[in-house]
């Protein structure tokens, strides 16, 4: 059907900022939010910033992929999971791609300047970072780490936002978001270990293998202690703890269900962690 309705290069346009895959997004887009239900303010006086990071969120998620794809075009071809992308398979062309791109850059830019000058440097010092994400993979095991420090970037610019410096309380939930993307994109590499291993691209897949229960399981009990630390702080009350260790016995128990050598058991537990930034979202509101 929408092929029908929309014209097939749109579609192709859809396809290059992985318009039908939203959890991209959404991952993008929690952090910003558990940093705004931390802030002590009414959720009502914060619901323009809400929107704010949303749209902000969206398109610079989108311009994340075009740079992302731009810089990994010969390596995609070689795997699986990438190789029918649509700069891949010429079915944009790299100047089309760079055109959206400054699109995409332009609102985000007018996005940031809604903020205070400050926060606007903060965000402007991400643009290095994701410049240099995808050049990770080639060098070092640790591509996850890098898409941690630059996924969870608006946790600072809600903290510098609201506050003028980085809270403590804020650096430590970036902190937390840090070992939070750690978990799910280990997750996610998972996918294309075979191929990574192949083509000699490093993440921590290839780096923990048979290992990656552990190692993941690890990263996501360091981020729920440290949110449950954060709750109580704000809330004072031990009810938060006692959630979050019901919440890490929960993820004990379904994690064990991943299976490292299947795609669709990796591609599931990392669309998993949308209700896990939902729940998370929901904890630092109540608490």
């Amino acid at each position: 059907m929408l092929d029908i309705i929309v014209p097939k290069k749109i579609t192709y346009f859809l396809d290059l900022i992985r318009f039908d895959k939203p959890i991209g997004f959404m991952l993008l887009l929690w952090p910003c939010w558990f940093a705004l239900a931390y802030v002590p303010l009414n959720p009502v006086e914060l619901f323009h910033w809400y929107i704010y990071f949303m749209i902000g969120a969206f398109l610079m998620r989108s311009a994340g992929c075009i740079i992302n794809d731009l810089i990994d075009i010969n390596l995609d071809k070689k795997v699986e999971r990438t190789a029918l992308r649509p700069l891949t398979s010429k079915k944009i062309s790299i100047l089309e791609a760079g055109l959206l791109l400054s699109v995409l850059l332009f609102f985000s830019m007018i996005i940031l300047l809604q903020f205070n000058i400050n926060a606007i440097l903060t965000g402007l010092l991400s643009v290095p970072l994701i410049i240099f994400y995808p050049y990770m993979k080639r060098y070092t095991h640790w591509p996850q780490l890098c898409l941690g420090l630059v996924f969870n970037w608006g946790v600072l610019i809600v903290s510098i936002e609201f506050f003028n410096e980085i809270n403590l309380y804020f650096f430590l939930l970036y902190f937390a978001c840090i070992f939070w993307t750690l978990a799910y994109d280990t997750i996610y590499a998972y996918q294309d270990r075979d191929d990574d291993l192949k083509n000699n691209i490093k993440s921590t897949a290839v780096l923990f293998g048979a290992l990656g229960h552990k190692f993941v399981m690890m990263f996501y009990t360091i981020f729920f202690l440290i949110i449950g630390f954060l709750g109580y702080k704000s809330s004072g009350n031990l009810l938060s703890f006692a959630t979050i260790l019901l919440i890490i016995f929960a993820m004990i128990l379904h994690l064990n269900k991943w299976r490292l050598d299947s795609k669709n058991s990796s591609n599931y537990y990392f669309k998993f962690n949308n209700i896990i930034g939902l729940s998370c979202f929901i904890f630092l509101l109540i608490f």
